[in-house]
């Protein structure tokens, strides 16, 4: 590969199916140019996410040490991807994963090749996958969505997925911008 990888950064709501697409690309995307990392998260791991656990109280000695590509805060969490994904964009893989809303223009400051994906919902399908996701109870739902609706509109996205219905097809408009940069990073034999 040739140049530095693309850090793709994959936005979105709560419910929205952020994790669920990242794992079906995992699944069918080349990991010679591909990488998933496993976010650092202030929340126990559970079955919705694969995550790395830091206590909150931890994450600011850990952001002064340089443990971190990027961090952020949301829903009163703290969230950070290792910076070990540094040397794989140097590498010219593509970094992908699930960031907040609220932290895109931080990263276009610090990464020059960024590709934002803003994966969104309709209201009643967000308000139903909370639901059974079962983490939020119904006072924090409600918030989580009325802040939803604000961010989607400040996002600046290079690609917006619809994801109302079929997973399928969320993943499949996705793999359409996604498939060419394998071709295009390769160097010529």
């Amino acid at each position: 590969m040739s140049g530095p990888g693309l850090f793709i950064a994959v936005v979105g709501a709560s419910g929205v199916g952020k994790d669920t697409i990242l794992a079906r690309l995992k699944a069918v995307l080349p990991p010679e140019n591909f990488v998933f990392p496993v976010r650092v998260i202030s929340r126990v791991p559970d079955a919705n996410e694969a995550s790395e656990y830091l206590a909150a109280a931890d994450f600011p000695e850990a952001r002064w040490r340089g443990a971190f590509l990027i961090d952020w805060e949301a829903h009163g969490l703290c969230y950070g991807i290792p910076a070990m994904m540094r040397a794989e964009l140097e590498a010219g893989r593509h970094i992908i994963a699930n960031l907040s809303r609220a932290v895109v223009p931080v990263l276009r400051a610090a990464s020059p090749r960024v590709l934002v994906v803003h994966v969104t919902a309709r209201s009643d399908i967000l308000e139903q996958r909370l639901r059974a996701r079962g983490r939020e109870f119904d006072a924090d739902q409600q918030a989580r969505l009325a802040r939803g609706e604000a961010l989607d509109q400040s996002v600046e996205a290079d690609i917006r997925i619809e994801n109302n219905g079929s997973i399928d097809m969320a993943v499949s408009a996705l793999m359409e911008t996604l498939m060419p940069l394998c071709a295009r990073e390769r160097r010529p034999a």
